[in-house]
């Protein structure tokens, strides 16, 4: 077994790598930039953590979340790896003393915000030292075309050229566009660096789209339809609506606290800490916010409002099942959460270049929410990669076998409808003319003469938004990315209009029966093996939380979900079976193994 095997067995519990995680390593054992893009849970963080074991000197790691550090930092020093952070939640005292402990070659990794590296203090402290690594995690950061641009990323190459001798400089992401991944190379710096994607397919994440009526009553009835041990965190896109859907959900005894940028520091770490404990089940969060939530074992996220683009959304439905198991994404369409989008871009942003991307962006999540395709190519794609084409088995379109209906005459008639308006005008007024309707604006420019005056007047205006939404979704409509978009027909609608081409759509969408009918069935997922002993894993959960509890930690700081399953399947009574547990480390083992085997011992008595 070689030196890097041990040592992600011994400090992190893993007998073998991920994807990626070996090759990168490599790299930067050699010595060489990297930037790794690899999926929420894919393992980044042991890319650099490992190496910085093995290197000479100290790792420096650049991360934006204040609360992702501390997280990190303990589940580091649970496994028995020196480790600190710097940033605004330590007073000046314990920042000296621990700068000092940093001098003194007592820490082997450094976490750091960025608005930190341009410090007198701090440049001073790294040039006195021997940094061999600088590591940057949500490398997107940087790039003005990412989702979360951060201004103070950009001060990261000028940090480094203020050290003594430059250090290998390792990005990693999540979420990361051609463009965006093009953007980092060039802005960090990047000095001939291996680039990995490991592709952005989560295969435990079941993703749905929901479009209810009343989305408080489904948001209340669908968590209480859960075990209530599941973890959770629900997105709003605004303080007020956190704060009032935290209250509300409250009123109806769920377990649940508001979580937002508004707060002040101190209430922003005791919700994060009951969270991170499970005193706290849900988390209603902004989607502006970021948590820095590492938690493995988040078992549902669900968007209550829009988020602005699919990098967004894709890096915070990614926070649901970090430990491999199945978890659930839900995204709650509603056509008034696209105006305060589309609203929001407009005020935060001036560049007309850059309001196009936007728009753009969140234009590919509309089409999103009403594709009949396969959720998981459509996030893919998104990426860059090919889709599969196959029934993914774990999407709500894929597992949905609801009736779908012919609405090729409609389509064909919106098209032509599209075509006799001259291409010119936006999806509210054609929708009004297609309904036959008497506003004024379709009276005075005398839209009511049209041939496709009224031709669908027996759909709803739902139905025809839908209908319109998913063939925008299928490319043979586009929508304008202007402040005042129009629609306008696409090269592939010609098919549709010849009769070449059929266009069905689910039937719980248009509301109309009686159509042809096709069929799309699907598998579900399974939270556990079968035959698994369900009695066992609760002794060994309690003990964990007891554990937990007596040191103040997350549970899964002692051990994660999936090492617990491992336990019922491995029935481990002695130091070297435990030992060989998946996620058992000998850290954990010293200082947890003891108690689990008696649980164990006990139980098979």
């Amino acid at each position: 077994m070689n030196h890097k095997i041990d040592l992600l067995k011994k400090y992190f519990g893993h007998e073998m790598f991920r994807e990626g995680q070996d090759v990168l390593i490599d790299h930067i054992m050699d010595k060489r930039d990297v930037l790794g893009v690899m999926p929420t849970g894919g393992g980044k963080s042991i890319c650099y953590q490992l190496p910085a074991l093995i290197m000479y000197g100290v790792t420096v790691i650049v991360s934006p979340l204040i609360a992702l550090m501390k997280d990190q930092v303990d589940s580091l020093n649970e496994n028995g790896i020196s480790a600190t952070y710097l940033n605004s939640t330590i007073n000046i005292e314990e920042s000296h003393y621990r700068e000092e402990a940093i001098r003194d070659g007592v820490y082997k990794l450094v976490y750091v915000a960025p608005e930190r590296l341009l410090r007198d203090s701090f440049v001073r402290l790294c040039q006195s030292i021997d940094i061999n690594l600088v590591a940057v995690d949500e490398a997107h950061c940087i790039s003005q075309w990412g989702h979360d641009f951060r201004p103070s990323y950009r001060n990261i190459p000028t940090f480094i050229h203020k050290m003594t001798k430059r250090p290998v400089v390792a990005a990693f992401t999540a979420t990361a566009t051609k463009t965006v991944i093009e953007e980092i190379i060039h802005l960090l710096e990047l000095e001939d660096p291996y680039e990995l994607k490991t592709g952005f397919d989560r295969e435990n994440l079941l993703y749905r789209v929901i479009k209810p009526r009343n989305k408080f009553k489904y948001l209340k009835d669908w968590i209480e339809s859960k075990d209530n041990s599941w973890s959770g965190i629900v997105y709003c896109s605004t303080r007020k609506s956190v704060e009032s859907l935290s209250e509300k959900l409250a009123s109806k005894g769920i377990s649940v606290e508001g979580y937002h940028g508004g707060m002040n520091s101190a209430v922003r770490t005791r919700v994060q800490d009951n969270f991170m404990r499970d005193d706290t089940k849900v988390i209603i969060a902004t989607n502006a916010f970021g948590m820095g939530i590492d938690k493995p074992d988040v078992r549902y996220v669900i968007h209550y409002n829009m988020p602005k683009n699919m990098e967004a959304y894709y890096q915070e439905a990614g926070r649901a099942g970090r430990d491999g198991e199945a978890s659930e994404c839900l995204l709650m369409y509603s056509p008034s959460d696209i105006v305060k989008q589309k609203m929001l871009i407009t005020l935060n942003d001036s560049s007309h270049e850059r309001l196009q991307v936007l728009r753009e962006n969140l234009q590919y999540l509309v089409n999103y929410c009403h594709s009949d395709h396969c959720l998981r190519d459509e996030i893919v794609a998104y990426f860059g990669e090919e889709k599969s084409g196959d029934n993914c088995g774990s999407c709500g379109n894929c597992l949905d076998d609801s009736d779908f209906v012919d609405m090729t005459t409609e389509a064909q008639k919106i098209l032509s409808c599209i075509y006799r308006m001259k291409e010119r005008f936006g999806l509210g007024i054609i929708i009004q003319v297609l309904r036959g309707s008497k506003n004024k604006r379709v009276i005075s420019l005398k839209l009511n003469e049209l041939p496709t005056y009224g031709i669908l007047s027996n759909l709803s205006e739902g139905a025809l938004r839908e209908i319109i939404m998913n063939l925008i979704a299928r490319g043979y409509i586009h929508m304008t990315t202007d402040e005042f978009p129009t629609l306008k027909l696409t090269i592939l609608s010609k098919s549709v209009l010849q009769g070449k081409e059929e266009i069905m759509v689910k039937q719980e969408r248009v509301l109309i029966k009686d159509q042809k009918k096709k069929r799309n069935k699907g598998k579900k997922l399974v939270l556990r093996p079968e035959n698994f002993d369900e009695n066992l894993y609760e002794l060994l959960a309690d003990k964990r939380s007891e554990l937990a509890s007596k040191k103040g930690v997350a549970r899964y700081m002692i051990f994660s979900n999936k090492t617990l399953e491992h336990m019922v399947i491995d029935l481990p009574v002695d130091e070297d079976s435990f030992l060989e547990v998946n996620g058992v480390g000998e850290n954990k083992l010293k200082n947890y193994g003891e108690d689990f085997m008696a649980v164990i011992r006990k139980y098979e008595k």
